[in-house]
């Protein structure tokens, strides 16, 4: 399923939160079913951003997470195809 993660951390803890994101990639590469897919990170403001995950199951998320705490701040937001939402709800409907 795909979510818009959004993310926010502190400025002093931007080298900190740098790091984690390289030691992040090298876990992703050795172990690549152990979290979910990225999309490019966009930031929408200073030290904040969002990116679009692509997960598996939860645990995917609940590592990704765990990795960057207690620095970052985050939401995941489930995003919906929109014609599948039309299909469910024709559906639902008959």
């Amino acid at each position: 399923m795909k979510f818009a993660w959004h993310y926010e951390f502190d400025p002093e803890d931007a080298e900190k939160v740098s790091r984690k994101n390289r030691e992040l990639d090298e876990e992703m590469a050795r172990h690549p079913d152990r979290y979910p897919k990225f999309s490019p990170s966009h930031m929408t403001g200073r030290c904040k951003g969002f990116r679009i995950v692509e997960a598996d199951d939860e645990e995917q998320l609940i590592r990704l997470t765990m990795h960057f705490f207690p620095e970052e701040r985050w939401e995941f937001v489930p995003i919906f195809e929109g014609a599948k939402v039309s299909k469910v709800y024709r559906d639902m409907k008959k």
